[in-house]
């Protein structure tokens, strides 16, 4: 490149420190700062040096960025049936979550769920055991199934069933009248929800 091209205007990049770019929060690269100056003194072999370093640098940031970035998120875990395991569907109403859990009513217990009565397991097919009780003053009814497996297989069409029923409808298993919108199946159970899936969501995130 010839001198008088790069003459007049044109300011040339002086080495200055060391200093670093910061990437996702916790990926730290090591780079070149540069400052501008017009002064004569900078050679245009340096300048030509360093112009040539710039963009090799840039490049080699940029993938050390998407590195960095693309190893701390993983896609989502998706069950058989195409759903989103972990998130609410789109209605709001159901939820799989925590599919390799294995839950008995003393866990919930623990947790602060307080059972009230239990049901005869004949009229729910393919149930273990089968309690009704509270957790933070909302109804929970909570079916257990020996796999999570088995609760999706067997308690998903049961669960279905029950947040179809409109109000005033009387749950054949509780002797008042309650409505059920929305289920969650948590690992080997099916929870069946009062008046809305956060109830459940509610007992599961202390549950885990």
């Amino acid at each position: 490149m010839p001198p008088s091209i790069l003459t007049g205007a044109l300011f040339f990049m002086q080495e200055s420190r060391y200093d670093s770019i910061i990437a996702c929060g916790m990926l730290s690269i090591p780079i070149r700062k540069f400052k501008m100056t017009n002064s004569p003194r900078i050679s245009l072999i340096s300048f030509q040096n360093y112009a040539a370093l710039v963009p090799v640098l840039f490049v080699f940031a940029l993938i050390l960025m998407i590195a960095g970035c693309g190893s701390s998120s993983s896609a989502p875990e998706i069950s058989k049936d195409g759903v989103v395991i972990g998130v609410p569907d789109e209605e709001g109403v159901r939820l799989i979550t925590n599919p390799a859990s294995v839950y008995v009513i003393d866990d919930l217990e623990t947790v602060g769920f307080k059972k009230n009565k239990q049901f005869d397991v004949d009229t729910v097919p393919g149930a273990i055991d089968i309690w009704y009780g509270f957790f933070q003053q909302q109804d929970i009814e909570v079916r257990f199934y020996e796999s999570h497996a088995i609760a999706l297989d067997k308690g998903v069409e049961l669960a279905e069933t029950v947040i179809a029923r409109t109000a005033g409808q009387r749950d054949p298993l509780i002797p008042v009248v309650n409505l059920y919108p929305a289920y969650a199946v948590v690992g080997n159970t099916v929870m069946l929800c009062e008046r809305q899936l956060a109830t459940c969501e509610a007992l599961i995130t202390v549950l885990q």
